[in-house]
């Protein structure tokens, strides 16, 4: 479900359009890691509300069964990077909930978007490799063939 959010933390502000790119304006941020930090937990938790508050939830619901509640609990242990193109800020979310940001040069609103739009790829990318291994988990298996690891084993010969 897509939705899109906006919120305002200290000297940035930020919107959120659904789980695909991310838009900031940096105006008078005399901390400005600490503010995008700030800002990044603002605007996950708005996007969360707002999936809750379509689906007609006021609260994430219980999982159901134990496959559901396997993904919840490993979903909040996902870290997630992303970088800008020239490698000058790093944004690192662990469970979308504690986030790191280091600036290494002119934190300009462009290569911070650059590194929060590859942050939401790469946690986007991680969450649909959670979901496979605890729903298909033989989806992720290569089958097997022969080879000097995997000796091929003949009908009726097996053990020779």
């Amino acid at each position: 479900m897509a939705v899109n959010v906006r919120a305002a933390v200290g000297g940035v502000a930020g919107e959120l359009f659904g789980l695909e790119r991310v838009r900031i304006a940096v105006h008078d941020a005399t901390n400005l890691e600490r503010d995008l930090e700030s800002l990044g937990r603002a605007l996950w938790a708005a996007h969360i509300r707002a999936v809750l508050d379509a689906a007609g939830h006021s609260a994430e619901p219980p999982p159901i069964g134990w496959r559901a509640a396997q993904y919840v609990a490993q979903r909040g242990y996902i870290t997630a990077t992303g970088r800008s193109e020239d490698g000058s800020v790093t944004i690192s979310a662990r469970g979308m909930r504690h986030w790191r940001i280091t600036i290494a040069q002119d934190g300009r609103a462009a290569t911070i978007e650059e590194a929060a739009n590859a942050l939401l790829r790469e946690h986007q990318r991680q969450i649909t490799v959670l979901k496979r291994a605890i729903w298909h988990p033989s989806s992720d298996r290569a089958p097997l063939r022969s080879g000097p690891l995997v000796p091929a084993v003949s009908a009726g010969r097996a053990g020779n």
